[in-house]
């Protein structure tokens, strides 16, 4: 799902990286050539503000690293406790409506009403075509010439809109309109956008608890019970465990003994009511239009019921006294009882395994993680029977694997960034200084998400991994930077706090164009903005708030852990030091 934006972000920094060595310099050098530098009094003012709060906070470090910990934590809490999603709600610009009659509604009046709703729909502005179709989206590819009794009864209404890229917010305003008109009809009409949860493509939405066992009817019996659990959870609706529709099963206990005494085996007795109940026979092949129809010619004459089973007789052949060939009658019922049974509209089996699944949706407005949660402790306290067992599945299952996965991917990238690092800074331990600028950009992401009120996705989640990768850029800038003061010759303190007044601008400016590209996103209302702003939010969020923090955290982890005074490492060429660089005109101004 994520492969073509992963290989986007890579493309597109490799570009980027080609022309900013080589575009870059050379429009510099010629664009920039007669410009001056300008004083900004104003914002000269603030990095002296900026200077005093972070000699504070260089005195106050426990504050200050107490104080990140614990919005990070506070932060990840709230987010949780919003639930998690695999991918976020988006209304889809096609609108779909369910229409039932009643019962003694007959196929004239459901057509003339359905007829009137149409005309009613099309009055509304801003649609384009109604479709409408009998029964549900279960007969759709029978539905114009189905005669099947009462399927007129289900109408489902198709609205196209006249503009593809409506938004939101407009096909919400159209859906109230189309209910405003339909209102004064008094029929029962249910209103919705087409597929507008996008889970349901990726493993299926809602509840879903797969029970295994051996037999049957026990098995039945503990879906049942599992039922009863879930819907002692409020939010769950429709539970069901598939059998809703079974039919009634008759079993024929016959006593063998009994039977064998009368000149009866098993099989005979199996045979013999097999071939009387299928009483359907093959006549003749006919070909209409081209089309070859068998035809069946069915013997309903004395035909076996669950009534007169036990009533059908075997003809069996004996011997008498005298050693001649008679033939005795025995009714069903002398070796035989019936009994009648709940069936099973479906036998399931995984690795050779029976099980029955318990399904659930999910009520408007609930989550079902936060649900699941509710749930997991009431079936834990269940006790199945021996032999069987029970497993989660749906949506949650793919939610939770999502989790997992892309755990594993933020924990690779971590490595391979503090690898990077590691050749940087020539060091093992000057990396963590950076690298604790992350769990700032996770607290300015889970704050926003909070603050939206946008649940966590795998679509914000790429936003956590795109920030990784993101956010390190100003803490390598700053502990750079200070190394080089500092062999310099300034102090540790003084190089901190010089650094982040030099370094200020360039770091404000680098986060504030990341977060306006990100804007489009976040206030659009297109499909595209409404999957991709949880990732739009979470970059821009985590950016603003680890951006402003790196100016003063990233210090206090430094002054903590980087005590000693930086390496010079030998690049091999005596006259590449010798380059001007920030630094060294800082120090030589200030000397």
């Amino acid at each position: 799902l994520m492969m073509p934006m992963c290989l986007t972000i890579i493309f597109c920094l490799m570009a980027s990286l080609f022309v900013a060595m080589t575009v870059v310099p050379a429009a510099s050098s010629t664009i920039l050539r007669k410009t001056a530098p300008k004083k900004q009094v104003l914002f000269d003012k603030i990095q002296d503000v900026y200077g005093k709060i972070l000699d504070r906070c260089l005195e106050k470090k426990s504050i200050v690293i107490a104080t990140a910990l614990g919005l990070l934590v506070l932060t990840g809490w709230l987010v949780m406790r919003m639930g998690i999603v695999m991918l976020p709600d988006i209304t889809m610009n096609m609108i779909e409506a369910d229409i039932k009659y009643p019962e003694d509604y007959d196929r004239n009046t459901c057509y003339r009403l359905t007829d009137e709703a149409m005309d009613k729909i099309l009055t509304v502005e801003g649609i384009e075509s109604v479709g409408i179709m009998a029964g549900d989206d279960t007969s759709f590819f029978v539905a114009e010439a189905s005669n099947a009794e009462g399927v007129f009864r289900n109408m489902t209404v198709m609205v196209t809109l006249e503009n593809p890229d409506a938004g939101k917010s407009e096909i919400k305003g159209i859906m109230a309109d189309i209910e405003n008109v339909i209102s004064d009809m008094n029929i029962d009409f249910e209103i919705s956008t087409a597929s507008s949860e996008m889970d349901a493509m990726l493993g299926g939405s809602g509840l879903s608890i797969n029970v295994y066992g051996e037999d049957l009817q026990e098995l039945t019996m503990v879906s049942r019970e599992v039922m009863d659990i879930v819907g002692r959870v409020e939010g769950y609706t429709n539970i069901s465990n598939g059998e809703e529709d079974a039919d009634k099963v008759m079993h024929l206990m016959v006593d063998k003994n009994k039977a064998m005494s009368l000149g009866l085996s098993v099989a005979q007795i199996y045979a013999e009511i097999a071939d009387k109940i299928d009483n359907e026979e093959s006549s003749v092949t006919m070909t209409v239009d081209g089309v070859e129809m068998d035809v069946k010619v069915v013997d309903n004459i004395d035909e076996l019921t669950k009534e007169n089973i036990l009533d059908y007789t075997f003809n069996v052949e004996a011997y008498d006294e005298d050693d001649d060939k008679i033939t005795k009658e025995y009714s069903l019922s002398e070796f035989a009882d019936v009994e009648i049974k709940d069936g099973v509209a479906v036998v399931n089996r995984l690795n050779q395994k029976r099980y029955m699944t318990v399904t659930a949706d999910v009520s408007e407005g609930e989550n079902i993680t936060l649900l699941t949660r509710k749930l997991k402790p009431l079936l834990e306290e269940y006790k199945m029977p021996d032999g069987y067992s029970y497993e989660l599945g749906g949506e949650y299952d793919s939610v939770v694997t999502m989790i997992k996965q892309m755990v594993l991917v933020m924990l690779l990238g971590l490595l391979f960034i503090y690898l990077v690092m590691v050749v940087q800074f020539q060091s093992l331990l000057s990396p963590f200084i950076v690298l604790f600028t992350i769990p700032l950009a996770f607290t300015g992401g889970f704050g926003i998400l909070w603050l939206t009120g946008e649940n966590m996705s795998v679509i914000s989640m790429m936003g956590f991994i795109v920030l990784m990768g993101t956010v390190v850029n100003n803490g390598i800038v700053y502990v750079d930077y200070t190394n080089q003061l500092r062999k310099g010759g300034l102090d540790r303190k003084t190089a901190l706090i010089a650094t982040g007044k030099t370094r200020m601008r360039p770091i404000l400016m680098t986060a504030l164009t990341t977060i306006l590209a990100e804007s489009n996103l976040i206030i659009g209302d297109d499909m595209g903005s409404q999957l991709g702003r949880g990732m739009a939010l979470v970059i821009a969020g985590g950016l603003a708030y680890a951006t402003l923090m790196t100016l003063f955290v990233i210090p206090v982890m430094y002054d903590i852990l980087f005590k000693k005074q930086p390496l010079d490492v030998d690049t091999g060429r005596e006259n590449l030091d010798d380059i001007p660089d920030d630094a060294a005109e800082y120090l030589l101004k200030n000397s």
